[in-house]
């Protein structure tokens, strides 16, 4: 596996944990039983839905937006470059 591949899996797993603590301790109520009874298991699966399309919901946005943010970033460092250079052309002169 290489860097990248990595970091996606280990930002998978961050999280798939962070919903299932968040669904665990939204809908498990009790402990009486080993089962999960037929409550919690709706719970579970109507709060892991929803943290599923909010997750993918804020992807769609984040890939909408990132090619602006790059090019804002790009245009930044052109004009912070072309500053230095001109600083460094005054100095030399």
């Amino acid at each position: 596996m290489d860097g990248v591949q990595i970091r996606n899996y280990k930002d998978f797993i961050l999280l798939y944990n962070q919903i299932s603590e968040a669904c665990f301790q939204r809908c498990t109520n009790t402990f009486m039983s080993r089962n999960i009874s037929a409550e919690e298991e709706v719970c579970v699966r109507k709060c892991a839905d929803k943290h599923i399309r909010a997750n993918q919901k804020t992807m769609e946005i984040f890939m909408e937006l990132q090619p602006a943010i790059v090019q804002k970033r790009i245009a930044e460092v052109q004009q912070t470059q072309a500053a230095l250079e001109e600083q460094m052309q005054a100095q030399n002169t």
